[in-house]
């Protein structure tokens, strides 16, 4: 299989998942995006394994740490910022207070995750 094709396939993947789950969602229904999500992943592993080419190299690798780097930063900046301002001001919104809390929470967990992540291939490159 080309790349070119396994692109295509991961894109019909994603149409049909985006489908799927918009429907799901209208009838209220959690476990068929839930069921999709799954075959599609499974779906596109067992294809990606079929493609002879390069699909990624070094450099893309390189390229998505930066940016996922630069993501969780921009993320966690905002979201602590927008958090602190709508917990200040929203105590007595309820509606806001939650979102300001869930905000905080978020970042808070990403950070401990990204910590203890790092931490994991810190000991796993010492290893090699």
């Amino acid at each position: 299989m080309t790349k070119k094709a396994f692109s295509i396939y991961r894109i019909i993947a994603v149409i049909i998942v985006t489908i799927i789950v918009s429907i799901s969602i209208n009838y209220g229904n959690w476990y068929l995006p839930v069921i999709s999500i799954m075959a599609s992943w499974l779906f596109l592993y067992t294809l990606r394994r079929k493609v002879k080419e390069v699909i990624a190299d070094e450099r893309d690798y390189i390229i998505a740490g930066k940016a996922s780097g630069l993501a969780m930063k921009i993320y966690i900046s905002f979201s602590v910022i927008i958090g602190v301002i709508l917990y200040s001001t929203g105590k007595e919104n309820e509606i806001l207070f939650n979102i300001a809390t869930t905000l905080l929470y978020s970042a808070c967990f990403l950070m401990i995750f990204y910590a203890v992540l790092f931490k994991i291939y810190e000991r796993k490159d010492e290893n090699a």
